[in-house]
């Protein structure tokens, strides 16, 4: 069973993973696997293909692979100092990632290659209120806008989605709260179009469990922090 499907525009192939932990790489005219990229020691929470490079999220650990030469990773480090990674989201056209854990953090780097100016820093993504205590909430995914650079939204186990700008490390918009947790993020290939998967997550008990849905928003083209109010479903 696929848990994590990735598509490589350089290779015109797709990457999947699953619950056997093995990253397999498909051959969409032969519709059958080519080559099974790696054997991983557990399965794999998130991935992420952009380019030639797939990065997977493994308990902890995030790890860098090159397509081209899978023998082993071109980087693996841990983003929150053991910290269990929720999800992981390569940034379209640009060297970089954004990592969320589950206690409510977000890890991003991105780096500049005309300037000096990377931009790398680790924000608390969702922190809730709650009887005037505060506590954190898993991030379920992040998207990056293919409209606005820079432009990022993530999703959350309470049920809201947040779009950020990365340069400002500014809070843009909060959209209304979903019946369930945010469990995937999508925008489409332009960026006018937010796709956001409203399901129970399994994550914690006391969850509500209400049937899954996906909302469509509208990303207005001049300012991306104005998103319609309504909601197709």
């Amino acid at each position: 069973m696929a848990t994590c499907i990735g598509y490589s525009n350089e290779t015109c192939q797709l990457v999947t993973s699953g619950f056997d932990k093995k990253l397999l790489l498909w051959d969409m005219h032969m519709k059958k696997t080519s080559l099974c990229l790696r054997s991983l020691d557990a399965e794999v929470d998130s991935m992420s293909v952009s380019g030639f490079n797939v990065t997977v999220a493994i308990g902890a650990s995030m790890l860098v692979y090159d397509l081209r030469y899978f023998d082993q990773p071109v980087e693996s480090k841990e983003a929150f100092n053991g910290t269990h990674l929720r999800c992981v989201s390569s940034i379209p056209d640009a060297e970089g990632f954004a990592v969320g854990s589950v206690d409510g953090r977000v890890s991003l780097q991105i780096s500049n290659p005309f300037s000096s100016n990377d931009i790398r820093y680790i924000f608390r993504c969702h922190p809730k209120s709650k009887d005037g205590r505060h506590y954190l909430v898993s991030v379920n995914d992040i998207a990056f806008s293919p409209l606005v650079s820079g432009a990022f939204a993530t999703g959350d186990n309470e049920g809201y989605v947040t779009i950020w700008d990365a340069g400002s490390r500014r809070r843009l918009v909060e959209l209304p709260r979903y019946p369930n947790s945010v469990a995937s993020l999508s925008y489409n290939h332009t960026g006018q179009l937010l796709a956001v998967a409203s399901s129970h997550t399994y994550q914690e008990a006391k969850e509500i469990e209400k049937p899954p849905r996906i909302f469509i928003h509208r990303v207005d083209n001049i300012d991306i922090g104005s998103i319609s109010a309504s909601k197709r479903s």
